[in-house]
């Protein structure tokens, strides 16, 4: 009987259907390879010390989980075990995954720590302060539950008439983180309270989630009320109490944080004033006692005394000043006096320089070429090897087709050489007869 050959498809449906016993089995291993497509899918690979197999979990299934798949974690991973037809490779098609030891909800309240912390949302340094008597308080809550009737006694016993806004919420369940996450940022946009209180009585760890949503601690970092956080019991501790910027062990001891009682306020205030009032007495005395001293004291009497010698002194330093003052202005008149002798003389001086320079200016033009070249004259210029003009004086100076410059009264010409004569020859054209 001839040996059956299997198409490769063929044979992994084939195994696919043995390995159907394996439709529900939990394996556990360290992660690696951690990747998350766009679409939500995540793809890594659990190992031990000998072996390693990947696994997928797609996106229907990854939005159930609470925590995040990293390098390094210890999981137990719940699936199929399939063979990956395209490549021919065993994996576990998760559905749920674990982690190993710790608990899912305890690892992500671990992880959302952490990251938050080193964003700096712990911060002490940006925390608000709680006002000492807010007129106006938001709560976040339930009203069903037996935290906001804990809260309104004790506000009602301690400072009877403060204005209380209950914001409406549900504390459990899927919905719950954003309600919370609304509530929060709407009183924050709305600016009409004091402080806010964000309060639950306590639970399990399911039961507290919400307020360990990364949305609600974000609300509340950016809240621009001051918060105070009252989650669960004493030794309950959510996200929401280390980004608040108060935590209040329970709801009770919350209204008892965010208003002092009016009794105790009272009997502060009575306090102060009896203090400021014997210091305003102590003080007063003092000072009465003092001006008691002074008053008879001998030195008292010697004021007045002083005061006339005083009086005198100041007298006889104004007569002293008072005649420098004359004796200097004597002095400045007598030296303005004889500055101004001479300037008295200074007019005819300018006359007569005023005619010297006159004829002086006569002279020059009567001389100037300037005077020559507007009675129709002109100086001819020729260039020397420098560059420099130098008048011509005598024809001999220049040669036939050399360029020369001849200065008019107004402008001046550029001309050649086309011909020259000696002596007092003419170079005018005869008159025709």
């Amino acid at each position: 009987m001839a040996e059956r050959v299997w198409q490769v498809s063929e044979l992994i449906r084939q195994i696919n259907v043995e390995l159907f016993r394996y439709n529900d089995i939990s394996v556990e291993g360290e992660a690696t390879n951690v990747v998350r497509s766009a679409a939500g899918h995540l793809y890594f690979s659990i190992k031990d010390a000998r072996a390693q197999m990947r696994v997928v979990l797609f996106a229907t299934n990854a939005r159930f989980l609470r925590f995040r798949i990293e390098n390094g974690l210890q999981l137990v991973v719940r699936g199929r075990l399939t063979l990956y037809e395209q490549k021919g490779e065993f994996q576990l098609n998760a559905v749920a995954v674990e982690p190993a030891g710790l608990g899912a909800l305890q690892l992500a309240f671990e992880q959302l720590k952490k990251q938050l912390a080193d964003e700096g949302l712990f911060d002490q340094a940006r925390k608000k302060p709680i006002p000492m008597l807010p007129q106006r308080i938001a709560i976040v809550t339930s009203p069903s539950g037996a935290a906001i009737r804990d809260v309104l006694n004790v506000l009602g016993r301690r400072f009877a008439g403060l204005h209380v806004q209950v914001y409406p919420v549900r504390v459990q369940g899927r919905d719950a983180a954003r309600e919370i996450t609304i509530a929060i940022r709407h009183l924050s946009r709305w600016q009409l309270h004091d402080v806010l209180l964000i309060c639950r009585g306590g639970g399990s760890l399911e039961d507290l989630w919400a307020f360990n949503e990364e949305s609600v601690a974000r609300a509340v970092a950016d809240c621009t009320i001051p918060t105070i956080s009252a989650i669960g019991h004493e030794t309950d501790f959510t996200i929401c109490d280390f980004v608040a910027d108060l935590r209040a062990p329970t709801p009770s001891a919350a209204a008892e944080i965010v208003i002092r009682a009016k009794s105790e306020l009272c009997t502060q205030l009575d306090h102060m004033t009896r203090r400021v009032r014997q210091v305003v007495e102590s003080r007063v005395r003092n000072y009465r006692h003092e001006l008691r001293h002074l008053a008879s004291s001998d030195r008292l009497g010697m004021v007045p005394r002083r005061i006339a010698l005083r009086r005198e002194r100041l007298n006889r330093s104004r007569v002293t000043l008072f005649r420098l003052l004359e004796a200097r202005a004597r002095s400045m008149r007598s030296r303005l006096a004889a500055v101004n002798a001479p300037l008295l003389r200074f007019p005819a001086l300018v006359m007569r320089e005023r005619e010297r320079l006159r004829s002086a200016a006569a002279t020059l033009s009567a001389v100037s070429p300037l005077s020559v070249l507007s009675r129709g004259y002109a100086i001819a210029f020729s260039r020397t090897k420098r560059g420099r003009r130098k008048p011509i004086l005598d024809a001999n100076a220049v040669a036939i087709g050399e360029l020369i410059e001849v200065q008019l009264k107004k402008g001046r010409i550029e001309c050649t050489v086309d011909a020259k004569t000696m002596g007092l020859e003419t170079v005018w054209p005869l008159a025709k007869e």
